[in-house]
């Protein structure tokens, strides 16, 4: 191994001559996910990568550059074989305005770090599930929250945004200025640039979150079905659920989880769900009242310690929850996960207000998928490599066939967001009728492709 170079930065860089360094700064969510580069950079300060990018760039052939916010994508986005990663991880300030309506964050903080720091003030923003998510990363692809029945996408609420782009240039972005790369960088995610800060809406805080889970026997998945159908053409955006596919240690046996978020104390969360627990009864039933968004990302950390460290994440949108098409799932998922080193392989519909999703057009930002929808994931865990093939195969025909069975039902095809895409899919159904002009604006701010990891948009020249 070469000696790292020597450049006037804050930060550091590590080798495989680092040692522990270099190891831990290689982990990511999922081991599918690590490769080893030549130099990780970890900038102290903005101006340090211009400098990092002018070194990569400089070079004969150009070294690949990859940067590195959370590390929580399956698909090794952020990292490089041989390459130079720019990993983030400290630049994470948070700031939240004196009138409390807009927070700065800087890009590489996780929205553990933004919820930490707005409860202290009092306010909320629109931001991941789980608290080990990248605010870039999320933010950048789309941003399905708990608060998207309220607030619409996380992207939706990105008021102005730093980015340094590819020749080393530190520009500002908003919709009145530089409006072409804001327009791109919501939804378009890693290819126009580094976003180093963004400024977000911010709400008032509600009193308090009530989230629950319920765990019900396998026979009851038709019962459940129904009541669900029932209770979505009510619910307001106050409430929202996730209906699960889960095997529960330590027996395995397959279940039906409901994952249960409202705003509002127990009594209130007890009553809107009341028909959940007296038409069907749950063989387990947990719930507790949070005091604030940050409490709530971390309700699931005994849940991601306990699974395996090979993991692999598809999703789809629908139009509808279908009765059939969520049984076929079922059925396909039982055979499947019973297979001993696929059993915590888990699959998630996501159940919220769908109408904020269309607030903006499809043309207004580069995230096309505008028309109402809900969300699937399926998330694939297993320990041994010789699975990895079986569960990516499950994965990708299960998204595929509940796609496409959207499709038939509506005579529509929603596309496919940015955050559940793996790389191989086609461009058009990433960014639809959006992508001739994120090729011209690939050109503009990315002419050389120095961003050529993550969903490669190809320039127009």
């Amino acid at each position: 191994m070469s000696e790292p170079p020597s450049l006037p930065i804050q930060g550091t860089v590590l080798t495989s001559s680092s040692g522990i360094e270099y190891i831990k700064a290689l982990q990511r969510f999922s081991d599918l996910a690590i490769l080893e580069p030549k130099y990780i950079f970890l900038p102290s300060a903005i101006s340090d990568i211009p400098i990092i990018l002018s070194y990569a760039t400089s070079q004969s052939p150009p070294i690949e550059v990859v940067v590195k916010s959370g590390g929580t994508r399956s698909s090794p986005w952020a990292s490089s074989k041989g390459g130079l990663v720019i990993d983030m991880a400290r630049l994470h300030n948070v700031v939240v305005s004196q009138d409390k309506q807009s927070v700065k964050v800087q890009g590489g903080a996780l929205w553990g770090d933004v919820y930490e720091e707005a409860m202290e003030f009092g306010v909320h923003v629109v931001g991941a599930h789980f608290w080990f998510i990248s605010v870039a990363g999320f933010l950048l692809s789309g941003g399905y929250s708990r608060l998207g029945g309220d607030h619409g996408l996380g992207l939706d609420n990105i008021l102005a945004a730093t980015v340094v782009l590819a020749d080393g240039r530190v520009v500002k972005t908003s919709a009145t200025e530089e409006p072409d790369l804001f327009w791109a960088i919501r939804g378009g995610g890693n290819q126009f640039g580094i976003v180093v800060e963004f400024v977000l809406k911010a709400f008032p805080a509600m009193p308090s979150i009530t989230a629950g889970s319920m765990v019900y026997h396998e026979t009851e998945i038709k019962n459940l079905i129904n009541i669900i159908q029932n209770w979505k053409k009510t619910h307001t955006v106050d409430e929202r659920m996730a209906l699960g596919f889960s095997r529960i240690a330590p027996h395995f046996k397959p279940t039906v989880m409901l994952m249960t978020y409202v705003s509002g104390d127990t009594a209130r969360a007890e009553k809107v769900f009341h028909p959940f627990r007296d038409t069907v009864k749950p063989i387990i039933d947990r719930s507790a009242s949070l005091p604030n968004l940050f409490a709530v990302s971390h309700v699931a950390d005994a849940n991601f310690e306990s699974v395996p460290n090979r993991a692999n994440l598809q999703g789809a949108i629908v139009s509808d929850i279908w009765t059939d098409t969520v049984l076929e799932v079922w059925d396909r998922w039982c055979k499947f996960t019973e297979n001993d080193d696929c059993h915590q392989t888990s699959i998630l519909w996501e159940i919220d207000r769908p109408e904020k999703i269309c607030v903006a057009g499809k043309a207004d930002t580069a995230f096309h998928a505008r028309d109402p929808h809900y969300t699937v994931l399926i998330y694939g865990f297993n320990h041994l490599p010789t699975t990895d093939d079986s569960i990516q195969a499950f994965i990708s025909s299960t998204v595929n066939y509940i796609r496409k069975e959207d499709a038939l039902k509506t005579g529509k095809y929603l596309g496919i967001p940015l955050s559940y895409a793996r790389g191989d899919e086609a461009p058009e159904d990433i960014f639809g009728t959006n992508l001739p002009r994120l090729r011209k604006l690939k050109a503009k701010y990315d002419p050389t492709n120095v961003w050529s990891k993550g969903f490669v948009i190809k320039p127009d020249f």
